[in-house]
């Protein structure tokens, strides 16, 4: 039996990893599913932010590349970061594929393969993009008249009309027919994770105490300045090392002066990046992840978080809600400063052994996700 040909276009793709989870969505779908489909990927040869390409990679050809699964997949590395619209179309001819899967919103990277195919250059070739959150409130939300106009504008010239969805969450999907309209094919096929650690290890946390980590880009729609504001408020003994790749250096510079003025009771510092490899174990030299985000569709490092069992602080714009419920962590309203400056205190005021409890919470959510998302099979009816 011949395998469907997928072709997968995004910007980023493995060995890169400062563009965050949707990357590591990709290499993880790609590991779990390359048995069932032949995935051949279109990317840039450069990780975010950076001018020189990946070392080791044939530019502007096919090269046979190994994931972390020990899966080998086709990847075309573009020499040069601006994708041209002829470029384009003489690779995916190349492919030969029968799904294109666009990962993102918003660049010529996604916008050029749906006017091809409006061109009628690209017959019997189904369209599927997945937005990974990029049409969450939250996420709209920032440059929004940009957003607003580049959709109306893609929405008239008609790109969208024999277009599927995926989307990760059933909310995501609501999100997706409410900007595309009721109209839009979507399928919902969660994001594949790693697994969770087998066993757990206790924290060493104390009454008045807590040590947090920041694990992700540095850009606005993450929120780390209005949670080193809440920190200038906070009545207790908080550490914060902050990891991810700047995207935004306008924004990274305002963090930083706020960085200045923070009480001697809060030690605030940037560590640096993190490879996903050594995310988990990273993970679990802190009490707790904190993300005060304006919207995430999955977000990885959430979820490897609780697969540690270390709970979460974040916002409610994430498919991790009801998180005090389950024991697991806190959601917290993000336009609420005060509220943020009383979750941390109270949190920071609790025993280890109360802490603790929490953590084993989030472990447990962690490995009901795991077991219970059936991957396979929701990934076989996207691409069916």
């Amino acid at each position: 039996m011949n395998r469907k040909t997928i072709l997968v276009i995004y910007e980023y793709f493995h060995p890169g990893f400062k563009a965050g989870g949707p990357v590591q969505s990709l290499v993880n779908l790609i590991g779990a599913l390359n048995t069932e489909y032949e995935f051949k990927v279109m990317t840039s040869a450069f990780d975010m932010g950076e001018s020189i390409p990946y070392p080791d990679v044939a530019l502007n050809g096919w090269n046979e590349v190994v994931l972390a699964s020990q899966k080998k997949v086709s990847v075309w590395y573009a020499g040069s970061k601006n994708m041209t619209f002829t470029g384009m179309f003489k690779i995916i001819t190349e492919a030969n594929p029968d799904i294109i899967f666009i990962s993102g919103l918003f660049t010529k990277w996604s916008s050029y393969p749906l006017v091809l195919q409006r061109m009628g250059k690209l017959k019997n070739v189904r369209m599927i993009i997945s937005p990974r959150g990029m049409l969450q409130a939250g996420a709209l939300q920032l440059k929004p008249l940009k957003k607003k106009l580049f959709l109306n504008a893609l929405k008239r010239a008609g790109l969208f009309r024999s277009v599927s969805w995926h989307a990760t969450s059933e909310e995501e999907g609501l999100d997706i027919k409410q900007i595309i309209g009721s109209e839009a094919k979507v399928d919902v096929a969660a994001n594949i994770p790693k697994k969770p650690i087998q066993s757990i290890r206790s924290t060493d946390k104390k009454k008045g105490e807590l040590s947090l980590i920041y694990l992700s880009l540095i850009a606005e729609k993450k929120n780390l300045l209005l949670l080193l504001k809440a920190l200038k408020k906070v009545n207790a003994k908080i550490s914060l090392s902050i990891y991810g790749p700047v995207k935004d250096e306008s924004y990274w510079r305002r963090c930083e002066e706020e960085m200045k003025d923070l009480p001697a009771t809060c030690c605030v510092v940037y560590k640096g990046l993190v490879t996903p490899e050594k995310v988990q174990d990273t993970l679990q030299e802190y009490h707790a992840l904190i993300s005060l985000t304006q919207g995430e569709n999955f977000g990885h490092a959430l979820y490897e978080s609780l697969s540690t069992g270390r709970p979460l602080i974040t916002s409610y714009y994430t498919p991790w809600n009801n998180l005090e419920e389950e024991k697991a962590g806190w959601n917290v309203a993000i336009g609420d400063e005060l509220e943020i400056v009383l979750l941390l205190e109270k949190i920071a005021a609790m025993s280890g052994e109360t802490f603790n409890e929490y953590g084993e919470g989030a472990w447990r959510l962690a490995k009901k996700y795991y077991t219970e998302s059936n991957f396979q099979q929701s990934y076989r009816k996207l691409f069916a």
